[in-house]
């Protein structure tokens, strides 16, 4: 049983980071990877938020679905020394479909008249769940490939996520569908008229399409799902290896949060459709947490032990008879720092509510809130300390 997030991260190859947007779940992939590089591992870190803050974390070019590696140039500058290497990707959906049919397609011709068909172009770029599936169409590439012992995924918003785990069986139930099996069907060449028999709504959906986009978008279509029957054919062969990757024994969920209520709540209902996808939690990541000052206080000026929003006229007498600030100044650092006191409190408060509808062995790991973002190497390495053990 693993009790700590170093625990999961060294007894993992693949670690899924999901949660909502804006609580720097990217950052978290990025310091996640540099880590596991800094021990000795091979390893990579793969976006497919849309947002490039994986690029402004890292500080790299990163465009059309290819690999790169943090050059050693940039890890000096940043006083970062790997053991291991360290890699990133930002998912080009387009690329990555186009990479899919070269890779199965039965002959260049077949490949050619695919990638050709305009009726492919738009499903490549802009289908539903199509962006999710070839993030997990990646995944599995990245790691059949040999070449990493670490890959970390960053996932859009909480609520994509789920499109993220549930994209092969999307995929699948698309490709099941009747239509699907009368375009292959060698009466559908003979135009949208025979269809239009077979089924009076299919036609008027088939007729409005070629009024609205021209003559050759049935003949499109048709094509389309001709030339990709064989890749269809081991379309559920893949689905199932990349769903084998997902619910593998050395794959880790890992929930990024903050501690505002309504993302916690969100974090709450991602995490109960986890469980019921198979997929659990293997650790939880609370970030940008404020921390409630706990030192021992002198009792003469706060006698109760606890310094909160009514408690600041306490702290600036304080502060004015230790001679730290002058009068006006203490009045302003007291009311800022018995104000704070009461947000550390109300974050703490949230997380222990939250904390204990997990399960025991889940760990938790807290990032306190830094004073800017983190989008250099040297301060992603910030966070290891809190995530790692150690701060």
């Amino acid at each position: 049983m693993t009790s700590t997030l170093r625990g999961v991260v060294e007894r993992h190859d693949v670690i899924v980071c999901a949660g909502s947007g804006g609580v720097g779940k990217t950052t978290t992939a990025a310091a996640i990877a540099l880590w596991g590089a800094q021990r000795g591992r091979r390893a990579a870190v793969l976006t497919i938020d849309p947002a490039r803050r994986l690029a402004d974390s890292l500080g790299l070019p990163l465009a059309g679905g290819s690999e790169v590696v943090v050059p050693a140039a940039l890890l000096r500058e940043n006083g970062i020394v790997l053991r291991g290497s360290l890699s990133a990707m930002m998912l080009d959906q387009k690329g990555a479909w186009d990479s899919l049919v070269e890779r199965h397609a039965p002959s260049a011709e077949v490949r050619d008249r695919i990638l050709r068909n305009r009726f492919y172009q738009h499903l490549s770029q802009s289908f539903a769940g199509s962006q999710e599936y070839m993030a997990i169409e990646e995944l599995a590439r990245l790691r059949d490939s040999g070449r990493y012992d670490l890959i970390v995924v960053d996932t859009p918003p909480s609520r994509h996520a789920l499109e993220f785990l549930e994209a092969p069986q999307r995929i699948a139930d698309f490709l099941d569908r009747r239509i699907v099996r009368w375009f292959v069907k060698p009466y559908v060449a003979a135009g949208w008229s025979a269809l239009r028999l077979l089924n009076r709504t299919a036609g008027f959906v088939l007729r409005a399409l070629e009024e609205a986009a021209g003559v050759g978008v049935l003949a499109e279509i048709s094509d389309f799902f001709a030339g990709m029957q064989g890749l269809f054919d081991g379309m559920n062969e893949r689905m199932e290896r990349v769903y084998r990757v997902l619910k593998s024994q050395k794959t880790a969920f890992v929930l990024v949060s903050s501690p505002e209520e309504e993302v916690l709540e969100e974090a709450e209902y991602l995490s109960d459709e986890m469980r019921a996808l198979g997929m659990p939690l293997r650790a939880v990541v609370f970030n940008r947490v404020h921390e409630e000052f706990t030192e021992p206080v002198d009792d003469d000026d706060v006698p109760r032990g606890a310094i909160g929003g009514g408690e600041w006229r306490r702290v600036q007498a304080a502060l004015e008879r230790a001679g730290i600030a002058p009068a006006d100044l203490a009045r302003r650092l007291a009311r800022n720092f018995a104000a704070y006191q009461d947000v550390a409190r109300g974050d703490g408060l949230r997380l222990e509510m939250f904390s204990r509808g997990l399960p025991r062995q889940v760990p938790i790991a807290r990032v306190p809130n830094f004073a800017g973002d983190l989008h250099q190497l040297s301060a992603l390495a910030r966070m290891h300390p809190y995530l790692f053990g150690g701060a």
